[in-house]
């Protein structure tokens, strides 16, 4: 009998809560001055840096069902394409390129999930 329950309780689940998953949100652009606006944080913080080039980049740990904002506009006196990218968990998750003279955005949405 008790050869019985040592087999029964060495096959028990393990009921502790797992570990919170990480969602890693990194943000994009190909660009060689553009003003850009993202979401910057889990309580959906909005953010705005000017004069920004192909360099820069932003990254911050989401959470679950979070939506996910990124615009870049072309704030220099040159046509050109502009493009922006949200990466999750370092997969591309969104991204957009537009090709329109002088004021060209490109603009990502996507949520968490």
């Amino acid at each position: 009998m008790s050869i019985s329950i040592l087999i029964f309780s060495s096959c028990k689940k393990n009921n502790t809560p797992s570990a919170t998953k990480i969602y890693k949100v990194k943000y994009t652009m190909a660009c060689t001055d553009c003003e850009v606006i993202y979401v910057s944080d889990t309580t959906g913080t909005q953010s705005t840096e000017y004069h920004k080039n192909s360099s820069w980049s932003y990254s911050f740990n989401g959470k679950k069902d979070q939506e996910l904002l990124f615009l870049a506009y072309n704030t220099s006196s040159v046509p050109q394409g502009v493009t922006a990218t949200i990466f999750l968990n370092n997969s591309v998750a969104a991204t957009q390129t537009n090709y329109c003279p002088i004021s060209g955005d490109a603009f990502v949405v996507d949520t968490i999930r």
